[in-house]
Order: C-alpha cells, then sequence, then structure tokens
C-alpha cells in the first residue's frame, strides 16, 4: 500500500480525528502518504468532484451522482452557553426545546454551513426562524464568542470537548425536536479507489467509531 491520500475533514471533527487517524495510517500504510486538510462540507464536496480531495468525512453532504456516500453515524447538537454559577447550573444545563433555542442570539456559521441550514430548516419546520447575533465561521472563533457572552451558539458535543477550555461551556440537549446531523464518508464516483484509500476509509471508519 503505497501512494498519496488526501482526506479532507470538518473542523469540528478534525482535532479529535487528526492524531489518532495519523498514527493509525502510519502503523498500518509505513509507505504511504497522508495529508489531512479542514474545510466545511459544501466546500469539500467540490474539492472531491474535481480531485483535490480523495476522501472527505461529511455533514449532512447533498446527494449528488458524482459522489458515492455512506453513512457512519449520527450526532447530536446541543445548545452551547457559558458555564454558569454552580448554584444554577442544574437548570442551565436542562433540556431545552427549538422553539425556545429559536428566541436567543445566536453565534452561528454563515450559509451554506451544514449545520447552519439545518438549524434554519428544523426551525421553519415549527414556524420559527434563528435570531442571528453574529455569522462566524469557525468553530474555535465562535467558542470564544461564546465565552466572552456574545450569545450562544449550536454546536456537537465533539466541537466543545475538542477546544482548548471545555470546561467554560455547558451544553443543553434540545428537544422537539432533537437536532441531529449525519456523519458520511465520501469519495467521488467518477474514480475508482486505490487500495490505499479503500485502507484509509476503513482507518476513518474505525477511528471515528473508537
Amino acid at each position: 500500500l503505497a501512494g498519496r491520500v488526501a482526506v479532507g475533514l470538518p473542523p469540528s471533527l478534525a482535532r479529535m480525528l487528526t492524531v489518532p487517524l495519523t498514527r493509525a495510517f502510519r502503523a498500518r500504510m509505513p509507505e504511504a502518504t497522508l495529508s489531512i486538510s479542514e474545510g466545511l462540507s459544501t466546500a469539500m464536496q467540490e474539492s472531491l468532484v474535481n480531485g483535490r480531495l480523495d476522501i472527505a468525512v461529511l455533514y449532512n453532504p447533498r446527494p449528488s451522482h458524482e459522489l458515492d456516500i455512506q453513512a457512519l453515524q449520527q450526532e447530536d447538537l446541543f445548545l452551547v452557553q457559558p458555564r454558569g454559577t454552580r448554584a444554577g447550573r442544574a437548570a442551565a444545563t436542562a433540556p431545552v426545546t427549538l422553539q425556545a433555542v429559536a428566541e436567543l442570539p445566536l453565534v452561528i456559521p454563515s450559509r451554506p454551513n451544514a449545520i447552519r441550514m439545518q438549524v434554519e430548516s428544523e426551525m421553519a419546520a415549527i414556524g420559527c426562524r434563528p435570531r442571528v447575533a453574529l455569522e462566524i465561521d469557525g468553530v474555535a472563533a465562535i467558542l470564544d464568542l461564546v465565552a466572552d457572552g456574545a450569545g450562544s451558539a449550536v454546536l456537537s458535543r465533539n466541537a466543545v470537548a475538542s477546544s482548548i477550555r471545555p470546561a467554560r461551556f455547558q451544553l443543553r440537549a434540545i428537544r422537539d425536536p432533537a437536532l441531529r446531523t449525519q456523519i458520511a464518508l465520501a469519495t467521488s464516483a467518477q474514480r475508482p479507489a486505490t487500495l490505499t484509500q479503500q485502507a484509509t476509509q476503513q482507518l476513518i471508519r474505525e477511528t471515528l467509531a473508537e
């Protein structure tokens, strides 16, 4: 197994996956080269089509005849807020309805970010829309602003857990309806995968499962 494999990861998963994936890749395929880049799901889909990426992990990928898409797992989204005082912490971590989330100022990525589009779609289905305080593209910047009191965010548990100081935040489950994103593995349908690329896909599945 040799050659170069270019993998794209969303920022919220990159910090968690990069080190264990690289370690496993080197151990299993020492003759091959791994290139990892971060990107938004929409941009990575384009990179798969034009050949800049061989494999990408995507959130809520758009169906496309140009891509082979395999569902991996679902990930819950949470309301993320600054951690409050100890006395108010129990109430502050109780589940919250999506209707209540719509009334809060949100620090949220700009369109066409997959999570932004899902939040808007689910809110529209219950007759409301997000109250956007700031549009910020970047998980680290969003969390810094939430910690500074600029608003709340809607992110996965992994996005918060992989931040520099996760203890600064409290997570509240979202209900009525729950928000879940689909994580999928995507490759080009126009180019056959090499044996090295196939082995890398399996490593991604194993690493994400762990």
